[in-house]
Formats: structure tokens, sequence, C-alpha cells
């Protein structure tokens, strides 16, 4: 694992569990797996708090735990990649809010704070948490009608369970699959009523499935896309396609099973009534999707990796995963290109992706550029690792020199794992400089917040706004000024930090099907 991953989860640990936690997850990604003997030893922590720390990592599936040969301890490891997923808690929250409304956002944010939960434990903290909100209205039926939607659609799913097998004193956790409860919705409300939650019999927990949110990031994706290089109706119609793909293939597959024209069709004509050029010209936009020459995503000619493939008739169309994921990186790689050494060095960069293996001059040819920044701007792509050289040897001549010939060439698996280094680095460097905002800002962000929670709580109480007034008018006007210019560095550096997320997301949605 690259040293740049290991300096972004160790400040995400930091961030959300503190120091003792962030220890042991940096001892776990140096070394690998480790028995809690050791880890006390390197960490230098007492017993008690690696325990603590190692339970929390558990808890919220950032580290996993397997028998050691002799099956009488435990080795415990890190998942570097559950910890990423730490900050695309908003963009879930924000997907699951405009699919299913303020209420399913909180439902999910809760879960997402305790990693898991009964049904009646998660129910009854939302309830007690909003009972005072007359706008949210949160009631216990509303609650479990919502949370038996999201579970139904998938995005909340059975833990696992653990079982010890016979022989072994360490349990593994077995996967299990969800199955929709039965909720008693008045004995929540009895238990709510009494306060205490000991008395609810419900053992089986839940949890956030990350994987269903991933899909509905990927299909976002893939429609934006076709609609901005075709239209709207195109998005649409790559909608119903990949509506038809759940139902009849793996949600990841690299490419779907073909799906009749005339089906979706008739799914167009009943769900896009309010787009009737799609219905109209159904069959072009089918054609345009389904050409191999000019794909929606950016891919080019040779590499014939299109969003959709038509069948040899044109009767039936398939989604293709695996080529809509290259094309998103292709487009990923030509605006990183552009933005560090410009649209000159994209348009080298295009041309050798283009011929696959090229020489020198030919590069200088094409580009129409001249000869000496021609030059320049290659060999800056290949001192960033963007471009390599391939020497081929061409056949001796009569006086027996072999002559060889550098050319150019990419190879697009080693770009992608150089630029998902350079997002880790950025990443980084965002998180930390985001920490060193707060912490430099402590006290008048903390006066802030509980400013802001006075005046919350007076106007709930409808006290009179002289009142409200004076409470705000603690913040100076200095201390304002200052404050304006944090929350709008802070927010920068958030909208950063989501824009490297995505980026990431669509480098390992690559290697999904190149591993």
């Amino acid at each position: 694992m690259s040293h740049q991953l290991g300096r972004v989860v160790s400040v995400i640990l930091q961030r959300y569990f503190g120091e003792n936690v962030q220890k042991v997850g940096d001892d776990l990604f140096t070394y690998g797996s480790k028995p809690i003997a050791l880890l006390v030893k390197s960490t230098g922590l007492s017993r008690i708090k690696v325990v603590e720390s190692l339970r929390t990592l558990l808890k919220y599936d950032l580290a996993m735990f397997e028998p050691t040969p002799n099956e009488v301890i435990a080795d415990y490891r890190l998942i570097p990649e559950n910890v990423l997923l730490m900050i695309r808690y908003p963009r879930y929250l924000l997907q699951i809010k405009t699919k299913y409304g303020s209420e399913a956002e909180i439902l999910i944010e809760e879960l997402l704070q305790k990693a898991c939960s009964t049904a009646t434990v998660l129910l009854v903290s939302i309830a007690v948490k909003y009972k005072d909100d007359k706008e949210k209205n949160m009631t216990i039926v509303k609650l479990k009608d919502i949370f038996i939607s999201l579970i139904t659609a998938g995005y909340i799913q059975q833990a696992s369970v653990a079982e010890l097998k016979e022989g072994s004193e360490i349990p593994t956790l077995v996967p299990v699959a969800t199955i929709t409860p039965e909720i008693d919705v008045r004995a929540v409300i009895k238990i709510m009523n009494s306060g205490n939650l000991a008395e609810s019999s419900d053992n089986v927990y839940w949890k956030v499935n990350y994987d269903r949110f991933h899909q509905d990031i990927r299909d976002e994706i893939m429609i934006k896309a076709i609609t901005r290089r075709i239209d709207e109706n195109a998005g649409e119609l790559l909608r119903h396609m990949l509506q038809h793909m759940y139902l009849t293939s793996p949600a990841w597959a690299a490419e779907s099973t073909l799906v009749p024209a005339v089906e979706l069709r008739e799914a167009c004509l009943r769900a896009a009534a309010d787009k009737p050029l799609l219905n109209q010209y159904f069959d072009q936009y089918l054609k345009v999707l389904g050409r191999k020459k000019k794909s929606a995503l950016r891919v080019t000619e040779e590499s014939g990796c299109g969003t959709v493939r038509a069948d040899a008739g044109g009767r039936g169309y398939s989604v293709r995963g695996a080529g809509a994921a290259r094309g998103c990186l292709l487009a990923l790689l030509e605006g990183l290109v552009t933005e560090r050494l410009g649209y000159k060095a994209a348009r080298i960069f295009r041309i050798i992706l283009d011929k696959k293996y090229i020489e020198e001059d030919d590069v200088q040819k094409n580009a129409m550029l001249p000869n000496k920044e021609c030059k320049e701007l290659s060999y800056k792509l290949l001192e960033e690792h963007f471009i390599s050289l391939q020497p081929m040897r061409k056949t001796a001549s009569a006086g027996g020199m072999n002559k060889a010939v550098y050319l150019f060439h990419i190879n697009l698996h080693d770009v992608a794992h150089t630029v998902q280094d350079m997002c880790y680095k950025a990443l980084g460097n965002v998180l930390r400089r985001a920490s060193h905002e707060r912490a430099a800002h402590a006290r008048l962000l903390d006066k802030q917040r509980r400013v802001r929670s006075i005046v919350h709580g007076m106007r709930l109480r409808a006290e009179p706004q002289q009142n409200i007034d004076d409470v705000e008018e603690t913040l100076t006007p200095s201390e304002l000024a200052v404050l304006q210019g944090v929350e709008k560095r802070l927010k920068q550096l958030s909208a950063a930090e989501l824009e490297i997320d995505k980026n990431l997301f669509i480098l390992k949605w690559y290697f999904m099907y190149t591993h």
C-alpha cells in the first residue's frame, strides 16, 4: 500500500476517533495484521486503550480479525478502503435525501453514526431526539415505514452474525441474507415511553449497505455523461436501461445481458410521458447510444468501449459497465493533464492514446506544434508518468549496427495507479489543511456553535427578538469577519474533498474490471 494512502487514513482516523485509534490504525496499516499483545508493545498504549480502539475500528467495519494458525488468538487487520468511505458520508446523505426525503436522511445519518443498530434502538433514538421538533413530526409509524422502504431498496442490510466454529476459540463473522422485518409499532412506542431500551427483545442488527449507494453514484456519473454528450432524452433512456440491468444481471457486471428494444420502448412510454421527443425518436436515440465509433463517454474510436452495445440485428441492447468505467477514466486523465500541463499537452496525450505506439517525430507532425515545444511537453508527460517509452530495435543494417527506436505509448493501468497516488496525496493535504483551520480557530468556532445553540433554543421558546439580538451581538464584527473567512475556506476544502473522492471512485470502478 502506498505511503500517501497511509497519510490519508491516519488523518481520517484522527479526525473522527482521536489519537488512540489513530495510533492503532497507523500501526496496523504499517505492519499488516497483529495480535493485541504486539499492538500494546508497538503503540505504547495500555492494553485497555488498545482494546477500546480495536473495538471502535471493528464496530465501524474499519478493521477485521482472523484466527492465527493455532486458532488461539486473533490477528487484527485494518481495511483502508472502508476508512476512505467516511469522507463519502455527505454524498450518501445527499443521495438519500434526494430520493426519499429529509426523514430518510436523518435515519441513514443516525445509522452511520451508530455503525450498526437494532431497528428498535434506531427508531426510538431518532423519535426521542426530534420529539420537540414540530416541523419534522417524527413519529414511530412514519420512521418505521421509511426504515422498511430503505431495507426493500437495499440501502440498509442485516449485519453479519458471529459464529463459533468447532475447535476454535475465535468467532467468525458470517454474512446473512437480508429479510424485511416485522416491526411491532406498539412495542416500540411502549419502550420509547418507558425510556428503557433494555426492555427490547430485538436482536437483529442493521447497517448501511455502501455498495447500494455506490451503484447510485455510478449510475449518476453515467447518466450525466450521456446527458452532456447527447441530451436529457438520451440520459433518460440510459436510466431505463440501467433499471432493466438490475433485474437481469449482477449490478457490477462488465456487460449486462441484452435488453430487447421492445421492452425499452414500452418502459419509456410508461415512465417518460413528459419526454415526447424520446418516444418520437426512440429508435434514433438507441442507434446513437449503440454506436461503436463515437462513444458518449469520450473514448477513442479504436478502443471500442462504448456505454451501450447493440447486438448484430439491433434488436437488443446491453450496458457495458467496463466500457463506461474506461471512458470516465480517460475523461478524468485528459482533464488532469490539461490542468497540470495545459491543453497542448492534453492534445499530445490524446494523440498517443489514439495511435497506441508512436515515434517522437510523428507526435510533432500530428500535434502540429513547434518541434521544441512538442518535445518539452512530451518529456514533461513522461516525467509525470502519464506516458511511457517502449524501446524497439530495428533489423540490422548492412553495417551490422542495430538501431533502437523509442516509441511513446500509454499504459492505462499504470497511469491510473499514478493518478490514484496523486489523489491520495491531494486528499491528505486537503484534510490536513482543514484540520489546521479548525485547530487555529477552535475558540471562535466553539463560541459560534454555543451562540447558535442558545439562539435556536430561544426561538423554540418564542422569546422576544430583542433578547435574541443581544445574544447574537456577543460575536463582535471582527470575530464575524474572521468566522466568515474560515467558513469560506472550510467549504472550499470540503468541496475539494468530495471532488477528489469522486475521482477515486472512478479509479476504483476502473480497477474493478482490470485486476
